[in-house]
């Protein structure tokens, strides 16, 4: 079959096909990958059969090479449903030859399930999974924002709970990149909601959120709306809490890329408030006054040339790391100068 597409993925986990037999989950986010191999091999296996779910390194398959063979074929003396979980796809071991044999005659009454890594669109495995017409190849990427979303939606309403809706976009903002961290976090914060019936903002902001997090805002907002008294005040917590300042340049590069396409949307005649409230990623919701406020000091061309500036920075800073708090900092005053002129000749 071809390589099932994005969308399809969750239905695919979670009813996947009976007569389908071989399944490659591979992709970026191992959290994620982890949790669709082990759901799929449990539809195939019988939950009250200790033998039914056999799991194999990928590993082991060099010291012995018949190994996925004789227990692809083995006859279950207990179930009539086996599964074979298979660790490590994208190692060293011949998995393609293996399963080139296995597509030829395949078992009756066994899955075989690979849990592998990121897998290059040229990889053997991968290649051999996507073409073979009894297979299925399911890929992995990093939750966006409607998936995390639907996560905690999931997670809230099966511990009983409600969410706030501030409390939730802030939730939704601070997770992603590995599903299985991600769903641990929910949890953890269901769990410590237990017993209020609700989770709120100031549950997320102590339990979830991460105070490096809040401090790059801090700091970003009050350059990008000439706040220079702020600004130095975050730049001195950011580095008093270790923040990173490439981790600060990256994210003001994103911002002041996010207000040019704003600003565009502002020239073609969306209200500002209006234009705030579409962005894509969306802006947290505490953050878009000062967001929309920052729109009225840059025109297109001072926000090209601040992406400029900021991109230099980061860069500079990468390549040297004993200057880079200092390289970061002076961009970020600079423009902070440049938007307090701005507000200054607004006022008069």
């Amino acid at each position: 079959m071809v390589a099932a597409r994005a969308q399809e993925a969750d239905r695919l986990v979670a009813r996947p096909p009976q007569d389908v037999h071989f399944y490659l989950v591979y992709g970026p986010d191992t959290g994620l990958v982890s949790e669709r191999a082990k759901a799929i091999a449990s539809a195939f296996s019988d939950p009250g059969d200790p033998f039914a779910l056999v799991r194999i390194e990928a590993s082991e398959l060099t010291a012995n090479p018949t190994r996925l063979a004789d227990e692809a074929y083995a006859v279950s003396m207990f179930s009539s449903r086996r599964a074979i979980l298979v660790r490590d796809g994208g190692g060293r071991a011949d998995l393609a030859g293996r399963f080139r044999a296995l597509f030829k005659e395949p078992p009756t009454d066994t899955a075989i399930v690979v849990e592998a890594g990121d897998l290059k669109k040229s990889s053997p495995l991968r290649v051999l999974f996507e073409q073979e017409s009894r297979a299925y190849a399911i890929p992995c990427f990093a939750d966006d924002e409607r998936s995390i979303g639907a996560l905690v939606d999931e997670e809230v309403r099966t511990a009983g709970l409600s969410i706030a809706p501030e409390a939730r976009a802030l939730l939704v903002s601070l997770l992603g990149g590995d599903r299985l961290m991600t769903r641990g976090e929910i949890q953890k914060l269901c769990l410590h909601a237990h017993g209020s019936g609700t989770i709120t903002l100031a549950d997320v902001e102590t339990l979830i959120g991460d105070s490096s997090t809040f401090a790059v805002d801090e700091v970003i907002d009050a350059a990008a709306g000439g706040t220079l008294p702020a600004l130095v005040e975050g730049l001195a917590k950011a580095r008093a809490e270790g923040v990173d300042a490439g981790q600060i340049a990256g994210a003001a590069l994103r911002h002041f890329m996010l207000l040019d396409e704003l600003r565009a949307a502002v020239d073609g005649g969306v209200a500002p408030g209006d234009a705030v409230n579409g962005a894509r990623p969306p802006v947290f919701f505490k953050r878009k006054g000062k967001v929309e406020a920052a729109l009225g000091l840059w025109s297109p061309a001072r926000l090209a040339r601040a992406i400029i500036v900021l991109g230099e920075a980061a860069r500079d800073a990468r390549l040297n790391p004993s200057l880079s708090a200092d390289i970061v900092g002076e961009t970020l005053l600079t423009l902070a100068r440049a938007a307090d002129q701005a507000a200054g000749r607004r006022r008069r």
